[in-house]
């Protein structure tokens, strides 16, 4: 047995000897360190640099790509890195969506700082585990400290309170999440407590039944993001328990409508569990009437959750954090880092108006986060988490509230230019009004636009229908062939919120990057309208 160990051990030794190389800097090893840093950051400036330059699609067809990716066994044996770099940069980088291209105006997904390539290597590089002050010495006070400062700015309490609660333990302004639907579903999971106490420990069956109530709604408009019906139904009430309600022809949720609407769930015996109100929808980019909103919630005693993940960011401008007015009502809001924060995902956070909120999920074990400690994963969904803080934390202090301020301006005024264009454009039709950065249209060629107006003029329901079916056809060919041609992009949803009866296709564009010029602009509609025609005559 001894003769055994002795012939195996000296092989296993050279083998993680030899991995030692891939894992740890050892003496002699600092060339080799920054040697593989230069190979990546080369990549990753490749990536950067001239984005106007390089389309934003691959001229690869999903079919040829998945056939890259269809080895079905594992590696044996470990690749020299220069090996993998070079796999990485052909069949990863080399596919991948330039989304940071200044004609890719599509979605939510931001451009980032180049700062932030460097700070992500930090974040790697420690490696902390926000679980536990065991694992997150530092890094867990940074936490606590940047969620003062969002909870500052959204709930706008005295700054004796966060003097003397930013690293007070046991007090919990909110976490750090892995992206807004689990800011969300923290969010509607403390509400369910609070309304209906017991759940965590009991269960939902014997607590309900005890409760006297028929049902539970959440309420919330027809924009709500699609993570509030996940909450619901991971939270064992239901997607069909997110009741979503009409809004005006801004997008906005009609308060008369949703006070009306509590008021007849309340006589029906039903508990409205939470009002979700949008601070930047993520269709269209519009605001409820967060404030309204709020008395109402306040005067029927419902929990009042706002969804800020898009537009939360303009509160770091006290010019354009007025459009957010009334959000400090709310009992929690979600904020989202990577969106207008301008962060690398993932990054998110849900904070709460009230520090004793958090404290309805506060958990603990024997081994870790131990009652009394200062470890903030205490009340947290997840566990083990990224010291993702520092991005925010990172980018507050390298840019500033006045850096952001320009950023946000920038992309407003983006949007103001795309307006201004489509409005004096007869072959286009603008779908809403622009409020954070975001806008929806069509295009309408100027046969069908006289036709539609004839047929609307005239109230001709049926001829109206008809012609939005085609255009819907039309624009839906439009966005498909715009993507795959790659110069260009924006997304598409339907709305139901116009003049016109029923649902139609528009167009959407996100006007995020700093890159983006108003000639941009122009050759973007330019190039609709030119696919556009070669639809219709086909």
């Amino acid at each position: 047995m001894n003769s055994m160990n002795d012939r195996v051990e000296p092989e296993v030794r050279a083998g993680i000897d030899r991995l030692s190389r891939k894992f740890f800097v050892g003496p002699g090893d600092d060339d080799t360190f920054k040697k593989w840093g230069e190979q990546a950051m080369e990549l990753a400036l490749d990536w950067l640099k001239n984005p106007e330059q390089r389309k934003i699609h691959a001229d690869i067809g999903l079919k040829e790509l998945s056939k890259i990716f269809s080895e079905t066994e594992l590696p044996l044996q470990g690749m020299e890195i220069n090996e993998v770099f070079q796999e990485c940069k052909t069949d990863i980088l080399d596919n991948s969506v330039r989304i940071n291209n200044p004609r890719y105006i599509g979605h939510m997904t931001t451009v980032t700082p180049w700062f932030m390539v460097v700070v992500d290597i930090l974040i790697s590089a420690i490696n902390q585990n926000q679980v536990k002050i065991e694992t997150a010495l530092a890094s867990s006070f940074v936490e606590r400290q940047t969620l003062a400062w969002l909870h500052s700015l959204v709930f706008k309490k005295p700054k004796a309170y966060y003097d003397q609660v930013i690293q007070e333990r046991g007090v919990t302004l909110g976490n750090m999440t892995s992206g807004g639907t689990l800011g969300n579903l923290t969010a509607l999971a403390v509400a369910r407590e609070a309304q209906l106490p017991g759940i965590r420990q009991r269960g939902f069956f014997p607590v309900f039944a005890e409760s006297g109530y028929k049902d539970v709604k959440i309420l919330a408009s027809r924009r709500v993001h699609y993570s509030v019906a996940k909450s619901a139904a991971i939270l064992g009430l239901g997607e069909e328990a997110v009741e979503t309600l009409p809004v005006d022809s801004n997008n906005r949720l009609k308060v008369d409508g949703l006070k009306q609407r509590i008021q007849e769930l309340k006589a029906q015996g039903t508990l409205v569990l939470a009002v979700v109100g949008i601070a930047g929808t993520t269709e269209t980019g519009n605001v409820d009437p967060l404030a309204e909103i709020g008395a109402v919630c306040r005067a029927e005693k419902v929990w009042y959750h706002v969804d800020a993940a898009w537009g939360g960011a303009l509160l770091l401008s006290k010019e354009l954090g007025k459009k957010l007015a009334g959000i400090e009502q709310a009992d929690s809001v979600v904020l989202d880092g990577h969106k207008l924060f301008y962060l690398p995902i993932n990054h998110s956070m849900v904070l709460f108006k009230e520090e004793s909120s958090l404290n309805l999920w506060r958990h603990n074990a024997k081994y870790i986060l131990r009652k009394g400690s200062v470890d903030i994963g205490q009340t947290s969904f997840e566990g083990s988490r990224r010291f993702n803080s520092l991005k925010l934390w990172f980018s507050l202090k390298m840019l500033g509230r006045e850096g952001y301020h320009l950023l946000l301006k920038q992309s407003l005024h983006l949007t103001d230019l795309l307006a201004a264009l489509l409005d004096k454009d007869p072959d286009f039709e603008r779908c809403s009004d622009p409020e954070i950065c975001i806008l929806t249209y069509r295009f309408v060629p100027k046969n069908l636009k006289e036709a539609l107006a004839s047929a609307m003029a005239s109230s001709d329901h049926d001829k109206t229908n008809e012609l939005n079916e085609q255009l819907n056809e039309i624009n839906v060919e439009l966005q498909k062939r715009q993507r795959e041609r790659g110069v260009s992009f924006v997304s598409r949803t339907r709305l139901e919120s116009t003049p016109y009866p029923g649902e139609i296709v528009v167009l959407r564009a996100v006007l995020t990057n700093l890159l983006t010029k108003s000639e941009f602009l122009v050759e973007i509609l330019d190039e609709q309208r030119s696919i556009g025609y070669q639809v219709t005559e086909e």
